[in-house]
């Protein structure tokens, strides 16, 4: 139930993000300027940054509390995360020193492409952002924890409730004539809230003790021997969403970080969406995992989930490919119409992985991550070294385009073949996802070859008209028995609560 509701509120608090975005970035936008929004975009990016000194143990947290949880451990959960907290506190120390390194270099590394004034801004947000980053991390624990005992529903509409707040203060910081650096101080004060909430239900519900002084050197390496190629495989994430925004920044500009956000921003949405269902699954895989079942089992769990996400991936990508340039256009501008193509040539391969995704949830359970994360830390720093020579070429496409060839490789050749060889069935996989999704395909092809005689001012009739024709051949044509009772379910519960 926890599962199946958390799934639902996820995409819930997707349909709020997205709906914020839409209304939310062309007033952003219209009120910063293009390069005020770009140096608020690059500090985002850079905010996202705590991923990496997380160190992977939020994952950690959740794979030995759903072992310890099976066999009533409770002295272990203990040990766990009085280790995790004591190492967060350690990694907040260096979140402060990197921070301060980074903040003294600031002139020196975007100094042929900002002014005077967006280095002096940018300076202003990095502070605010190590303070931000030097809290949250110790406090984050209690998000993992939570997670690991499946209270999704508490921890999803915590998240509602915060996709809901955060456009509505911004908002009036912004009417008060304020500008980015007032944004970051208000999104820092409802982090911190937010925090506060999570910690007073962890202390309400689940209550065991943390204590630094349980500290256990022996369990710390337990859990980094795990642990460690999930902090590669952010460090990868880190590399491939944001990093390219500092090479725009420090090569082009503030406005073309702006532009080169706008990709992000869409196919951060596109990871979102394709990962509601799989991300509330790593407990129960974990489990399965610790009670044996047989890698035949295990396939068919990733068939299953990967056609659930499937239906959302592909419209989404369909439709952009479809519709997106002439949505940018009328959302942000034409001066933003750029991003239509490097969101393209991003998501595209990004499809790949993100179908099944549920695949990362396996290989972590299987204490197994370690050839996918190494293999995508080779992937980020091939796409370094490629964003750096070509974006002096190409400019934010070489950026792009890097990014593309580090997923086709990475997550369309290397991961793939490994999935086969730890015993899974990928071509059956593959095969099941192809057939079931080939009329959709035919159905874009067919739209794309029409659209381009349509005309503009049909434009969002078109648009709404394609996803009914996308959801009816799904439902009517590709759905199994199981994924058709999902959605009456879903019909009948929401015709239960009007």
């Amino acid at each position: 139930m926890q599962r199946k509701q958390g799934a639902i509120l996820t995409y819930v608090n997707i349909f709020i993000s997205t709906i914020v975005m839409i209304f939310y970035t062309p007033f952003v936008i219209k009120m910063l300027g293009q390069s005020e929004f770009g140096l608020y975009s690059l500090a985002l990016s850079i905010m996202g940054y705590i991923a990496i000194f997380d160190f992977g143990l939020g994952n950690a947290i959740i794979v030995f509390t759903s072992k310890f949880l099976i066999k009533n451990q409770t002295n272990k959960q203990e040990i766990l995360y009085s280790t995790v907290f004591s190492f967060y506190i350690f990694m907040s120390f260096l979140v402060v020193i990197f921070g301060i390194i980074f903040l003294n270099n600031i002139d020196i590394i975007f100094k042929n492409s900002f002014d005077a004034y967006e280095i002096e801004t940018l300076k202003n947000i990095i502070l605010l952002l190590i303070f931000n980053m030097a809290f949250l991390l110790p406090c984050s624990i209690f998000s993992s924890i939570l997670n690991a005992y499946e209270k999704f529903i508490f921890m999803k509409k915590m998240g509602i409730l915060r996709s809901l707040l955060t456009p509505v203060i911004i908002a009036f910081v912004l009417f008060s004539g304020f500008k980015s650096t007032q944004i970051i101080i208000s999104i820092t004060i409802l982090n911190i809230l937010y925090t506060f909430f999570i910690i007073f239900y962890y202390k309400k519900n689940i209550g065991i003790k943390i204590d630094i002084f349980n500290f256990k050197f022996k369990a710390l390496k337990i859990i980094l021997s795990y642990s460690v190629f999930v902090f590669i495989a952010a460090i990868v994430d880190q590399i491939n969403w944001n990093f390219g925004q500092l090479i725009v920044g420090s090569a082009l500009g503030a406005k073309e970080v702006g532009i080169f956000a706008i990709s992000i921003l869409f196919n951060g949405m596109f990871i979102m969406l394709s990962t509601a269902i799989s991300s509330v699954f790593l407990p129960k895989i974990s489990q399965m995992v610790s009670s044996g079942v047989s890698n035949d089992i295990l396939t068919d769990e990733m068939i299953k989930i990967g056609r659930l996400q499937g239906y959302i991936i592909f419209c989404m990508l369909f439709g952009f490919i479809l519709f997106g340039k002439k949505f940018i256009e009328i959302w942000a501008g034409k001066e933003y119409q750029d991003a239509y193509y490097l969101t393209v040539i991003i998501m595209i391969p990004l499809a790949i992985p993100l179908v099944q995704n549920l695949g990362i949830s396996i290989l972590q359970a299987k204490n197994k991550y370690a050839f996918r994360s190494l293999s995508a830390l080779i992937g980020a720093i091939l796409s370094i070294i490629s964003s750096i020579y070509f974006v002096k070429i190409y400019g934010y496409y070489g950026v792009a385009f890097s990014i593309c060839m580090s997923f086709l490789m990475v997550n369309g050749v290397v991961v793939n073949w490994y999935y086969k060889k730890i015993g899974l069935n990928i071509f059956k996989f593959w095969k099941n996802i192809f057939y079931n999704f080939f009329p959709q395909l035919v159905l874009f092809i067919l739209f794309n070859i029409f659209f381009k005689f349509m005309n503009e001012k049909l434009f969002f009739i078109s648009m709404i008209f394609f996803i009914i024709l996308y959801a009816l051949i799904s439902y009517f044509i590709s759905m199994n028995e199981y994924e058709k009772s999902l959605i009456r379910s879903l019909v009948v519960k929401n015709k239960g609560n009007i």
